[in-house]
Formats: structure tokens, sequence, C-alpha cells
């Protein structure tokens, strides 16, 4: 009876990639960046600011963004999201400071819960 397991003796990919490791969007310039649904499951190498907006990721998603810069970025409430900080529930754009890191996990198409370092 098969029983659900897989074992592999290379490498295990999906379309992002070798499942052991997380890809990483490099975003150089001091532009903007607003995320996308291919972002799912990536980091962002961020040296501007980044906006999340309405309907671009579905529940389960998730995204970290590492600020690439030596001074602060804002990671953008786009309009009609709700983004609660974990740390004390608030709700709004966030600061993310020097090299800090920060993971955002989407449980609706509007709504994300932020958590990391360096942010405020």
């Amino acid at each position: 009876a098969y029983d659900g397991s897989v074992t592999a003796a290379g490498t295990v990919s999906d379309s992002k990639g070798n499942l052991r490791s997380i890809p990483l969007n490099t975003q150089s310039g001091s532009g903007n960046y607003n995320l996308v649904a291919a972002d799912a499951g990536k980091t962002i190498l961020a040296s501007g600011n980044v906006t999340f907006n309405n309907s671009i990721f579905s529940a389960g998603d998730a995204v970290t963004i590492i600020n690439n810069t030596n001074g602060d970025i804002t990671i953008t409430q786009g309009s009609g999201t709700a983004l609660y900080n974990s740390a004390d529930g608030s709700n709004g754009s966030r600061t993310l400071g020097t090299r800090g890191m920060a993971s955002i996990y989407f449980t609706h198409n509007t709504t994300g819960y932020i958590s990391g370092a360096g942010l405020s």
C-alpha cells in the first residue's frame, strides 16, 4: 500500500526551484517595488520601499523582505489592505531599519501579518 512518502536521491524542485532553498528576488536601485504574486515563497532583497497591494496574494502565501541598504525602507500597506504588526496588533505601513529582515504571512488577499528584526 502507498503511504504517501516520497524519497529522492537527487534535487527535489518545483516551478520556483530547489525545495531546500528559498529563492531570492534582488531588487537593485533605490526605486519602489510592488510585490507580485510570483514573489510568494521568496525573499525580496530590497534597495527601496516595498508595497503590498490588494488582491495579489492568497491565504497561505508568505514573503520575506530584507533591507539591503544603510538606511530605513518602508513596507507600504496598499489601498484596501491590512498589514498587522504581530508584535502589537497595530495596522499600517512599517519601517524596516538598516539590514533588517521581516516576513509577511497572508491570511487573505487583503490581509498580511508582519514580523521581523529591525521592524517598527
